[in-house]
Parts: structure tokens; sequence; C-alpha cells
């Protein structure tokens, strides 16, 4: 299983989270940002679900894409809304953290009209959920597919931060330099976001790329499994919609680190190991299977009880 940053698997549970946010006038997707499509449309409502659904972004000879056997949304804190530009704005932004693409057709004020809005029905406890189901991103030969992902977001009252939890189930992905073996299976986060955070940092991450914008995160809970090996970490995170100029410092723990050690060192990934065997010599052992670490993350580089890992 691959180390992923706090930062880094932030900014793709975050790339989730943001645009499944109601409105009672949600935008209707740009034509510049994406097109989108559904062998069975969603309709308005609270509640709705479309088949067959489709997403890529605009520009390019092979720009990124999403396919899903059916996405569908829930909403108790809205108005009823047409639930195609609720599933077009979230696609958006989940394709687009999950690629790190941007396109400049992916306005601010895109986003801003689909976000603004709900923050009143968070305000007053609202709480939504989307579902993914057998969703595929491909960008470029990168292919990555899941069983499901399924967010939910909870409001606690006014001026009070968001609350959301992303899970991820039944992750593969071929493509990613020979290390797709690694990536997690399954994962799951519980953060917490300022509610006024929410549309700018939408743009950061899909549109353009906003160079003021930094949103604090904490980090409840982030958990990585794959097979007998598990990642734990909680802590705090700015996020900015590049994974490169984000932030992020917590504890980490990892059961299992010798068997991830033995993969890597079996695929010829000599840097990566080299990184991980380090790892293993700075953390702290509460037992034969169990590491664990306080770590940052910063301009790119990931350090381990202050010292940088040689991940690149």
């Amino acid at each position: 299983m691959r180390i992923l940053s706090p930062a880094v698997l932030m900014a793709i549970v975050l790339g989730g989270t943001m645009a499944i946010l109601p409105s009672a006038m949600a935008a209707p997707l740009p034509g510049d940002c994406a097109v989108a499509g559904a062998d069975s449309p969603a309709g308005g409502g609270g509640t709705a679900t479309a088949h067959g659904y489709r997403l890529r972004f605009s520009g390019g000879m092979e720009p990124p894409s999403l396919h899903a056997a059916t996405v569908s949304v829930k909403g108790s804190g809205g108005t009823a809304t047409p639930g195609r530009d609720i599933l077009d704005a979230a696609s958006v932004v989940l394709l687009g953290a999950l690629t790190n693409h941007h396109v400049p057709g992916c306005t601010p004020g895109y986003f801003t009209d689909t976000v603004s809005p709900v923050l009143r029905g968070l305000g007053a406890d609202g709480s939504y959920d989307l579902t993914w189901s057998h969703p595929t991103i491909a960008n470029g030969l990168t292919r990555m597919s899941f069983r499901t992902i399924h967010l939910h977001l909870a409001g606690a009252g006014t001026d009070m931060p968001v609350v959301a939890s992303l899970e991820i189930q039944d992750a593969a992905t071929t493509g990613q330099g020979g290390l797709s073996s690694l990536l997690p299976q399954q994962a799951r986060s519980v953060f917490s976001i300022p509610a006024r955070s929410l549309g700018p940092l939408l743009a950061a991450v899909s549109g353009r790329p906003t160079q003021g914008v930094a949103v604090p995160v904490t980090i409840r809970s982030l958990t990585a499994q794959r097979s007998d090996m598990r990642l734990d970490g909680s802590g705090s995170a700015v996020l900015t919609g590049n994974p490169d100029a984000a932030s992020a410092t917590g504890h980490m723990s990892m059961r299992n680190l010798p068997d991830l050690i033995a993969a890597v060192r079996a695929m010829g990934q000599t840097r990566v190991a080299t990184a991980l065997i380090l790892a293993n010599l700075v953390g702290h052992h509460a037992d034969a299977d169990d590491t664990s670490w306080d770590v940052a993350w910063q301009g790119g580089i990931l350090t381990v009880n202050r010292i940088p890992l040689p991940l690149r």
C-alpha cells in the first residue's frame, strides 16, 4: 500500500465533498467546463439518481473523464433542486481532485451559485448524501475504479464548521508508475471545514487555481487499508487545491509496515523502499506489527519525525 500524505488524501476527499451542496437555483454545467450525460438522467427534488452517468472535462485531445453506473443524491437541508445540476457539480470537483486537472471554464461563479444557498440548510442542521456506484476515472493511461464512493455532509448550526465523512470501497488503479497494486483498496476520512471556505476552494480544486485560497481542515480520522496493511491518522491540514502547495501535520500509524517494504522491494521501487525503511527506523514501535510517527507535509515534502523522506 502506497503511503499517502494527509494533505494529498485530504485533497482527494475534499474534492468529493465540496460540490454536492444543492441550491435553490443551482447553475447548469458550463459547456467550457465539462460535458455530462446519462442513459437515465436525474430528475429534480431532494432525492435524485442518474443511471449510466458520464462526465468529461472540456478541452484537450483526451481530457479526464468519469463514468458511473449510478450517481445519487439525497438531501434534508435545502429546497428541492434539479438533481442533474447537483450531480454534475459534484462530479466535476471529484474528477478534478482525483486527477489534479484544472479547467478555466469551471469558474468561481459556477460553484458559488451552487454552494452559497445551501449553507442556510447546513446552518439549520441539514445533511446531504452523495453516492457514486461503480465509478471509473480515466486520465491518460491511468484508470481508477471503485465499487462505491460515498459522502455524507452534515451541518452543525449557523457559523459552525461542516462535518463530512467520505468512504471509498474496493479501489483499483492501473498505470500508476508500478505502484498500482499497493494503493489502498479501502479508505475513510472524517473531517470538518469552515462553511465559508467551501466556495473558494471549489474553484481552486477543479477550475482556476486561486493563489490566495488556504482552507483550514481538521482531520478527525483517516484510514486506508490494503489486505493486512492499514494506515491510520489524524491531525490538521491547510488545503489550497494543489497538493504540493498544501500543508498538513498530524499523527499516523501503520500495521504491518515490513510487509509493505517487502512488496515495494520486490517491485524494484528502490526510492520508495528506501523512504519506508527510513520511516520504519525512526518510527515508534508499540509492538512488532505497529509503527507510528508524527508527520508533516509541506512544499510537496513528507517529513517523518522531522526527517524528510525521499518519495520522489
